[in-house]
């Protein structure tokens, strides 16, 4: 048990047992018929959307530390946590993974006093009577299956055993194996706590989230510091304006494939990735250190080795000059296509007159969302993209409208230390198993540490009252400013600069389309640290003379510090093996065949059939499936449909039963209240309803246009497969 102080002085007590709790419900639909069905696979989607659905949880798990207690009405579940309170101390902390599902279940027999979320539907925290609800999937970011499985834990889900499609209801009698199912679903979730109770020292002392993790050694790291604090408050937005203008300037991570080379079957594409590229701009590069102030607008006077930058642009007569484009049109305040001009006089035949055709508008002409050709663009950038965007497109007129700097220096010494210290376990531990933990730590530490500094300090008010969430209002100039006015009075808890985030993805970008504008019309495909090409072989000695440019900012940066240069090049293998330098681009793999269709839609090979080879952490030999893809939001699984590479394009339907989507379709108050098959009467109106779900692979009209598609009565032709 453990006693603290909270924030009125007053003691209070949390056991550490760790409580663990867990539903399992089945979906349902109301026939045309009247009859109530579970899901089935003879029914199509528009079958689907046509019926009234429903869903009821049949089972529900808590556990007390390893030992597990079932119930079949969730009714009764209030009750049995109140009896636990009883015999515990005055709080109790239940994890459910996954909460963001259960929450919606719960919302029938709980009166939540306080939710806590950043975005709606998704709580981190729900309280009820003395009963804290938090969610381990926030804590974790992997499903329950993988947690057992990359942890190695105990216990682990047992996977199969339970088919979610069958109908049930609380009066169900199931089967050891389902029970089973249930049992190992707690016990995952037990010994995968016990960690980090053991990490942290209790329940009450584990953090909400991922990043969490990551956040609390820096704030340690820096606690007893107030000057740092006082500096790092002076670098935060003190107006709407300043805060406006960082948000127009962060544009993020570039993914984009070539318009020249989309959507054609292509051989042999090398692929080169550069080794933790957002650690090494953090390691490496200079950032703003200094409050933004406004300057001269005349960019010939720019130093950009001594300032960071951000810049506000007026664009006239933007054009493409070759076949890649960097300005999206959703970082844009304004992208105008301009007018038709036509000076030819039209005969009107009923009148006999000639007239001037009007002027009308262009269509904008744009390359999946990037900009190809436009009259008039207005953007917010930052020094960084400045070069990029002159090298990818001719400018008729550019006005500079105002210009803001900052004197850049080093992240501070003991940030960039930590980051080397994670990389450098990371390296050593990788495949050690006596170290796994320690390394997927320093791994996901290392994930996080971008993930920290851009997480937006002014975030809308998520509110959850009389057992509604409430709409989300987008933060007004006042709010803002308010919001604001509370970061300089609260300068204690500011660690990290927000636009240190800014500049580390600009960074990336411009070293990431430095490369792709060098290997020109032969690359296919990028995504933030990757650049995919055909005739790869052309290009090694470019990526090791960039290499070395790397390697030499990393010793002006230890020089600086007096860090030893060594830390940038830990050896795998324990420090046994080779060296693995920061920041490196490393020649990934050769696909066999490829095809991209856009941003996170692309699919390869790298074999010309099926194969099976030995698993030596399965310790078994496995089939191997020789098409893999990868489309945001489609598990990789779905590829198991695909016979041939050229079947991946514009209009596939990934099939519903294999694709591993789902649909979701929240029910509030409008839960089909029924009788079940079986007598139980189902009378909860909160509910989530689950079936299995498609996905149609698509381009639009426009980018198929540009890309020499033509899409004709939803069928595809293609023109030069290569």
């Amino acid at each position: 048990m453990t006693h603290w102080k909270d924030y009125t002085g007053y003691y209070k007590c949390t056991a550490d047992t760790i409580y663990t709790c867990d539903t399992e419900t089945s979906s349902y639909w109301i026939l045309p018929d009247g009859r109530i069905t579970g899901y089935d696979a003879k029914y199509s989607n528009e079958e689907y959307n046509e019926m009234v659905c429903g869903a009821v949880v049949y089972i529900w798990m808590l556990g007390i530390n390893d030992e597990v207690i079932y119930g079949r009405d969730l009714h009764e579940l209030p009750a049995a946590l109140q009896k636990i309170r009883e015999h515990a101390a005055e709080d109790i902390i239940v994890y459910v993974h996954n909460l963001a599902y259960d929450f919606q279940f719960f919302r029938n027999v709980f009166d939540f006093s306080d939710v806590f979320a950043r975005t709606q539907r998704k709580p981190m925290y729900a309280r009820a009577a003395g009963i804290e609800f938090r969610c381990s999937y926030m804590l974790t970011r992997l499903s329950l299956d993988s947690w057992g499985k990359q942890l190695n834990l105990e216990a682990k889900k047992q996977t199969g055993l339970l088919d979610y499609h069958v109908l049930r209801s609380p009066k169900t009698k199931l089967t050891d194996d389902e029970l089973k199912y249930c049992e190992f679903d707690i016990k995952t979730m037990f010994y995968g706590l016990r960690r980090y109770q053991m990490k942290y020292g209790s329940v009450k002392d584990i953090v909400l989230t991922q990043t969490g993790e990551v956040r609390k050694p820096v704030k340690q790291m820096f606690q007893k510091d107030n000057g740092y604090h006082f500096r790092i408050t002076k670098l935060q937005p003190a107006t709407f304006e300043e805060y406006k203008r960082m948000k127009a300037a962060f544009w993020g991570g570039d993914t984009h494939a070539n318009r020249r080379n989309a959507c054609k079957v292509h051989k042999h594409v090398g692929s080169f990735d550069k080794t933790s590229d957002y650690p090494y701009q953090m390691c490496a590069e200079r950032y703003p250190m200094t409050k933004f102030m406004q300057c001269s607008t005349d960019l010939r006077f720019m130093k950009p080795d001594v300032y960071a930058y951000i810049i506000m642009l007026d664009l006239y007569g933007v054009k493409s000059k070759c076949s890649t484009t960097y300005i999206s049109k959703s970082h844009t305040v304004l992208c105008d296509a301009g007018w038709c001009v036509n000076l030819e006089k039209v005969y009107n035949r009923k009148t006999g007159e000639r007239l001037i055709v009007p002027k009308r508008r262009k269509k904008l002409i744009c390359d999946n969302g990037r900009i190809i050709d436009a009259e008039h663009v207005v953007l917010t950038i930052t020094e960084q993209d400045l070069p990029i965007i002159q090298a990818c497109y001719e400018i008729r007129e550019m006005k500079v409208t105002a210009v803001w700097r900052s004197r850049k220096d080093y992240l501070p010494k003991k940030y960039i230390e930590f980051i080397l210290d994670l990389y450098e376990k990371k390296t050593q531990l990788k495949g050690e198993k006596d170290f796994e933990d320690l390394y997927l730590q320093s791994k996901q530490f290392l994930n996080s540490l971008f993930g920290m500094m851009v997480t937006d300090i002014l975030m809308a008010d998520i509110k959850f009252k009389d057992n509604t969430w409430l709409e989300v209002e987008e933060l007004t100039a006042d709010q803002i400013t308010d919001k604001l006015q509370d970061i300089h009075k609260k300068w204690y808890k500011n660690d990290l600069a927000y636009q240190w985030g800014i500049w580390v993805t600009a960074y990336a970008r411009r070293e990431l389309l430095e490369a792709v504008l060098y290997v020109g019309d032969d690359e296919c495909y990028h995504d933030t640290d990757s650049v995919k090409m055909l005739h790869y072989w052309k290009y090694f000695d470019y990526f090791r003379m960039k290499d070395a440019e790397m390697d030499q900012k990393l010793k002006a940066m230890c020089d600086y510090y007096g860090i030893d240069f060594e830390r940038t090049r830990p050896r795998k293998k324990n420090g046994k093996g080779e060296a693995v330098p920061l920041g490196h681009w490393d020649f990934e793999a050769v696909y066999r065949e490829a095809v991209f269709e856009g941003a996170k839609k692309y699919c390869y090979n790298t074999a010309s059939a099926d194969y099976t080879c030995y698993d030596y952490k399965k310790k078994k030999w496995v089939h191997v499936h020789n098409i893999h893809i990868t489309v945001a939001g489609v598990p990789k699984a779905a590829a198991a449909q695909l016979h041939h590479i050229s079947e991946f394009h514009d209009a596939l339907e990934f099939d519903r039963e294999t694709c591993g989507k789902k649909l979701l379709i929240y029910l509030d108050g409008n839960n089909a209240c029924i009788e079940m098959p079986d007598g139980y009467v189902v009378k909860d109106k909160y509910a989530v309803c689950m079936r299995n779900n498609g996905y149609t692979l698509g381009i639009t009209d426009d980018y198929a246009t540009v890309i020499g598609v033509i899409n004709e009565a939803k069928g595809i032709i293609r023109f030069n497969v290569a």
